[in-house]
């Protein structure tokens, strides 16, 4: 068939670049693990980083800090991690506030948190030469096969001076693929990726002075340069102000951004004030991963495509689905941002229960595990009465086959908004105006723990037993 001989032929080619699309799958698939490496290397390492004046914030999507001006000023560095060499007068002189980090290691220091924590140990021992303060706002973590293609990039902030007015919030997402069937400079790729990292600062209410640092890099010369106009035409298309800066050199492909944006708004940074009978609002059906990963699937392994036609499906089916989510994925939700920032508090003002969002959540990653994790942070329990998806058939289908761990996962995916009822129909009415499809999954029950109940059709949708337990399925 000449689409599998043509997926074979991309994955060659891919090959021959020194690169394995095959595992690419699923994009965040390159993340290391929040739960079990990154968060308990953090502890172990935080207070010997306290005594270089190395500050790491608590987990947070994106790091904010107040600021008084539109523009901001921003310098990036890049270090070997495998033998990171840091010039303590040059650090002294960019003096920063804030750093957003990026670092990708090898797979071999991503698996276990000692091995992570020590990886970033060589580092910041090297940074902390220079005794300058800051706070680390916003760390990335992602893994590499290739010990040579090690780096850690920091894009240094400097707080602005006098009276704020506002808010300044940042955030770095990286992947190195979404879609192996496509060029890897194709311009598909690039937007998924940007829009991405943008997705943590829209879901917030940030759409204000939009600023892209892109990251970026690939095997050749070439692919390199189509990949940066790549980014250029995004940032222009979308009014984002593009921030020239240095680039990781370690032949390898990756792409994505640190994106910078203001508000004169609260952001519902830390979800709270939920109370009974608050609605939980998504902005579209989620699960995007699920017909990428299936179509993939399905070219790689002649088992896989006769599993799916015995569940009723074709090749070609599954093709045109991918392809819709796909171009889902490369649309920022900028629309939403600016909703989001209309109904929360201007600066300096109170959170009001009958105008504004209680909290909002992006189901990019987690998927469906965003409702666990904002209901322990609201310190409320909360009732899914539906879950929603793009494409169910092939969430149930990639969650049956083992295919993904979490069907509801995403890439620049749904957002989740909880307000009160009045205000959620005010919210879905905006979000259909501009064209989103948004419907009420849930409810706030009331205070508790962080108890989330769920349908018991979750189950055909995450295949992970660990996750499932963090539901009360009825």
């Amino acid at each position: 068939m000449d689409e599998v001989r043509e997926f074979w032929d991309r994955v060659a080619r891919y090959k021959e670049m020194g690169m394995d699309p095959l595992k690419w799958i699923a994009g965040c698939a390159v993340k290391v693990d929040l739960t079990t490496v990154v968060y308990p290397a953090l502890r172990q390492i935080r207070p010997e980083l306290e005594t270089y004046g190395i500050h790491v914030s608590s987990r947070a999507d994106a790091d904010m800090f107040p600021s008084h001006r539109d523009n901001f000023e921003v310098e990036r560095r890049i270090y070997n991690l495998e033998s990171p060499r840091v010039d303590p007068e040059d650090l002294r002189r960019v003096n920063p506030d804030r750093g957003i980090s990026l670092v990708q290691v090898h797979q071999r220091s991503a698996d276990k948190p000692e091995k992570f924590a020590e990886a970033l140990l060589r580092l910041y021992r090297e940074i902390g030469r220079a005794h300058v303060d800051f706070t680390v706002g916003k760390g990335h973590s992602i893994i590499t096969p290739y010990p040579q293609a090690q780096f850690a990039l920091f894009d240094f902030l400097r707080e602005p001076t006098g009276t704020p007015d506002g808010y300044t919030l940042a955030n770095n997402d990286t992947i190195q693929v979404i879609d192996p069937t496509l060029d890897p400079a194709s311009p598909e790729q690039a937007a998924v990726a940007v829009s991405n990292s943008l997705n943590d600062l829209l879901t917030l209410g940030v759409h204000e002075d939009l600023g892209l640092l892109p990251v970026y890099d690939a095997p050749t010369p070439g692919m390199r340069e189509r990949i940066a106009k790549n980014m250029a035409d995004f940032a222009r298309r979308h009014g984002l102000r593009l921030h020239d800066a240095p680039q990781p050199q370690t032949g390898k492909l990756l792409m994505g951004a640190t994106v910078i944006g203001r508000t004169h708004r609260e952001p519902p940074h830390t979800p709270a004030g939920f109370t009974p009978g608050m609605e939980i609002v998504v902005t579209r059906p989620f699960g995007d991963l699920a017909p990428i990963n299936v179509y993939l699937s399905c070219l790689a392994d002649e088992e896989y495509m006769k599993k799916l036609g015995e569940a009723g499906l074709t090749l070609d089916e599954a093709r045109r689905a991918k392809e819709d989510v796909v171009k889902t994925m490369t649309q920022p939700n900028l629309e939403v941002g600016r909703i989001i920032a209309r109904y929360r508090p201007a600066y300096g003002q109170k959170f009001n229960p009958t105008e504004h969002i209680a909290g909002t959540g992006d189901l990019s990653g987690p998927g469906v595990y965003i409702f666990k994790e904002m209901a322990q942070l609201a310190k409320a329990d909360l009732r899914l009465d539906t879950l929603p998806l793009a494409y169910p058939r092939y969430v149930e289908f990639a969650t049956r086959e083992f295919i993904m761990d979490n069907g509801t996962a995403g890439t620049n995916g749904a957002v989740a908004m909880v307000a009160q009822a009045h205000i959620s129909e005010s919210i879905q009415k905006d979000l259909r105006r501009a064209g989103y499809n948004p419907q009420v999954i849930g409810r706030v029950l009331g205070p508790g723990p962080g108890r989330v109940t769920a349908p018991r059709s979750l189950e055909g949708m995450v295949a992970n037993r660990g996750l499932l337990k963090e539901f009360e399925l009825t």
